[in-house]
């Protein structure tokens, strides 16, 4: 891990797995824009913090995700930190085994209950919504950013720098697997009209560090969710069920997954699927006493098409 000053009073504390943001309060307090994977992450940020005679005033959580709160915990022990969320997100914060159920669907096995997927419950102090957020004198903004998580929630630093948490993710890791985590397909395209809209001076994303060219990487996530719809819509011209939607794309994908890619991959594709259904362009049927997914030919996404929201 590695502090890096990105503006005045705002810093990033680049990780491997993901960077946290940091804002100087004042010439102690400052203000922690998630809190790392585990309490061994967390541990690590507070000896950057105390080396620059820092302390965690309120943490601001831009979701539940273990890579962004798992360090809640530790950190709120030892310094007794407000922490801000969303109140969806909230809910998973301090009930952490709701993360893996919602995956599973039912009590998860062990698989899914260890740190990677469930961070130690932590209590948040302050829900939070879009707009002003005042901490101690500083003035930030709460840009939702829905898609990835249910409550997902941008932060605006006073010095106008943009922690997206996980709304975007780089193009370099794009060409790793081409496939972002969704749980909400229709949300993930109003964030990012919302981030083209917003014209935002400077993003920082959590797993890519700062955006150079902020269009560009909007532009190659919204590429990538179009291209992956398109190739669900492709998919299901013959039915299939979510397993066999799954083996379908992984395969055309050209990968292999392993038993932690295939329980983040089926909730992506379920999103996906979802998406198409309730645009009118996909129904579920019941073959042999299995749910499938059929595609309404005749609204088909054609490679010009822009996917219709929700109105």
């Amino acid at each position: 891990m590695q502090l890096r000053q990105l503006a005045a009073k705002t810093y990033a504390i680049e990780s491997e797995f993901a960077s946290l943001g940091v804002y100087l309060l004042d010439e102690r307090d400052c203000l922690l824009i998630d809190s790392g994977h585990t309490s061994a992450h967390a541990r690590e940020v507070l000896q950057i913090l105390d080396e620059k005679g820092w302390a965690v005033h309120t943490i601001f959580n831009t979701h539940a995700h273990a890579d962004h709160c798992g360090g809640n915990r530790l950190i709120q022990e030892h310094t007794c930190c407000q922490v801000y969320a969303t109140a969806i997100e909230a809910a998973f914060i301090e009930n952490p085994l709701l993360l893996p159920y919602s995956t599973y669907t039912a009590y998860p096995p062990k698989l899914l209950r260890g740190k990677f997927f469930m961070p130690q419950a932590s209590r948040v102090t302050q829900r939070v919504e879009a707009g002003p957020v005042f901490i101690k004198e500083a003035r930030f903004e709460a840009v939702p950013l829905a898609g990835h998580s249910p409550g997902q929630m941008g932060l605006i630093t006073p010095d106008g720098v943009l922690f997206a948490g996980d709304s975007l993710v780089s193009p370099q890791i794009l060409k790793t697997f081409p496939c972002v985590f969704l749980v909400d397909a229709a949300q993930q395209f109003l964030t990012l009209d919302r981030l083209t809209a917003g014209n935002y001076k400077s993003i920082y994303l959590s797993h890519g560090g700062l955006a150079e060219d902020a269009l560009l990487v909007i532009t190659a996530n919204y590429d990538i969710l179009t291209n992956n719809l398109r190739a669900m819509d492709d998919i299901i011209q013959v039915p299939r069920s979510l397993e066999g939607v799954i083996g379908e794309f992984t395969s055309r994908q050209g990968v292999k997954i392993n038993r932690n890619h295939y329980f983040r991959l089926s909730k992506t594709v379920s999103s996906m699927l979802a998406y198409l259904v309730n645009q009118g362009q996909a129904s579920i049927i019941m073959q042999d006493n299995i749910p499938h997914y059929r595609s309404r030919g005749k609204k088909r996404l054609s490679p010009e098409e822009k996917p219709q929201l929700p109105r």
